[in-house]
């Protein structure tokens, strides 16, 4: 496992410009593109709708749409030409073709489609059954595509082709199908300025978005970023306050050692040998205080230092040696495993501070003596530490809320050191627990994330 980096930044603001970016882009292009050919298929229906008017018109007015289903008529014939006549006259239609219901070509503007029949166009069919037909596309010299298509592409590559249902008035009957090629200048000139005027208002309702949702992002950040400020300020407060109150707990038992030993060398005479002793219970107790004072010290920085390799139970020890005075005090034995734990990722000084507080909390509940049992064991990529003691043990509902910043079961106690202990932990990538042992007594369980190449089980 490999050590626990300090947690990066969000920086929000960029990486909702990038996410927010890519899908304004996106879904613009998507509606735009929809819109276009919405808009294109929608003007050349119009179109389509325009011309079959006009042929409709044209045909019935000299009834000569008739021609189409009585093609044996010479009356007929000779008023239908007169008709085709005007649609030949016309300057946009490069191609025009006249169809009978069986798909026959009987008039054509090139002559030598008539008489044809295409066994294979859909367009012709969908005509055939009474629906108007029109689409665009462009033509390739080399592939016609489809037999009627012979010989424009000389003429023109883009086309607008409609199939216009021939029928008859009164029944709605489908007498045949007239078939338009346009080069519809003047359309295409229409429909190129509402695509760029269509393209022009996506692109700025999508820069128009894009920066109204960046800036209330942008807002919301900054006051996110305010937030954290404070609430950093918050915890360094209440950090600062349980170190106080750490620094006054820790040095209560060094200073009452000196007293008793300044007390001891002030009555009567003192032999040598006790004045030797006394000297160094002073000199001991005044090392452990500034030992003390200096871990604190660095344990105030603890939030800004990386987790290191630390060998647990090597603090464990020096925390039961320094405890020792107290407990012997108080008549409380103790055990610790003999063998090595495995190196665990945690900060020196705070981890010390933490089995201290632990340590203190346990004999500060069994003032008539007790025991406390240390055990540690591997569970999968963490190292769990086990420290049992035989007091009288806490309620169920009292233990939910010792974890709790400022709730504290003694008298006077400011109730953050249980606070700080999880939050450091959890800092680490572990987990600390407390509950009542197996028969009589609190457990606190700390799982801490063993070091890079300690060995897992």
């Amino acid at each position: 496992m490999h050590l626990r980096d300090p947690l990066t930044p969000l920086n929000l603001r960029r990486r909702f410009a990038l996410i927010s970016l890519g899908v304004i882009t996106i879904i613009a292009l998507g509606l735009g593109w929809l819109m276009s050919h919405m808009l294109t298929q929608r003007m050349l229906q119009r179109e389509g709708e325009v011309s079959m008017d006009f042929i409709q018109n044209l045909l019935f007015t000299d009834k000569s749409g008739w021609y189409l289903s009585q093609p044996d008529s010479a009356v007929l014939k000779e008023r239908f030409l007169g008709s085709m006549a005007h649609v030949s006259s016309m300057s946009e239609p490069v191609r025009a073709n006249a169809y009978q219901t069986d798909g026959t070509v009987i008039w054509s503007t090139d002559s030598a489609l008539i008489g044809r029949r295409y066994p294979v166009n859909d367009e012709l069919d969908e005509a055939l059954a009474g629906k108007l037909v029109v689409h665009n596309g462009r033509l390739d010299s080399g592939d016609p595509g489809k037999g009627e298509h012979v010989g424009l592409a000389q003429r023109t590559s883009y086309y607008v082709e409609s199939y216009i249902p021939v029928l008859e008035p009164g029944t709605r009957k489908v007498l045949g199908v007239m078939e338009l090629y346009k080069v519809p200048v003047q359309l295409n000139v229409a429909i190129r300025d509402a695509l760029i005027q269509l393209w022009l208002a996506c692109a700025a309702s999508a820069v128009g978005l894009f920066f109204a949702l960046y800036w209330t992002v942008a807002r919301a950040d900054r006051i996110m970023r305010d937030q954290q400020v404070k609430i950093a300020e918050n915890q360094t407060l209440s950090t600062a306050v349980e170190l106080a109150r750490a620094v006054a707990h820790n040095l209560r038992n060094p200073l009452a050692s000196i007293r008793v030993s300044a007390e001891m060398l002030q009555s009567g005479n003192p032999s040598p040998e006790d004045c030797a002793e006394h000297c160094i219970d002073i000199t001991a107790s005044v090392d452990r205080a500034d030992r003390w004072i200096t871990e604190l010290v660095r344990v105030s920085q603890a939030p800004q230092l990386k987790p290191e390799r630390v060998l647990a139970s090597q603090v464990i020890r020096e925390c039961l040696m320094e405890m020792a005075p107290e407990m012997n005090k108080r008549g409380i034995r103790w055990t610790v495993p003999v063998d090595d734990s495995p190196a665990i990722q945690a900060h020196t000084a705070m981890l010390r501070q933490i089995v201290i507080s632990i340590l203190a909390n346990a004999t500060d509940v069994m003032p008539d003596g007790g025991s406390i049992a240390v055990s540690w064991a591997i569970a999968n990529s963490s190292l769990k530490i086990q420290i049992i003691d035989s007091g009288p043990g806490i309620e169920e509902d009292v233990r939910k809320a010792l974890f709790r910043p400022f709730f504290s079961t003694k008298s006077g106690g400011l109730g953050i050191g249980l606070a700080l202990v999880k939050r450091m932990v959890e800092q680490w990538g572990g987990q600390v627990t407390l509950t009542r042992a197996p028969i009589r007594g609190t457990c606190v369980e700390l799982t801490l994330p063993l070091a890079m190449g300690a060995p897992q089980v």
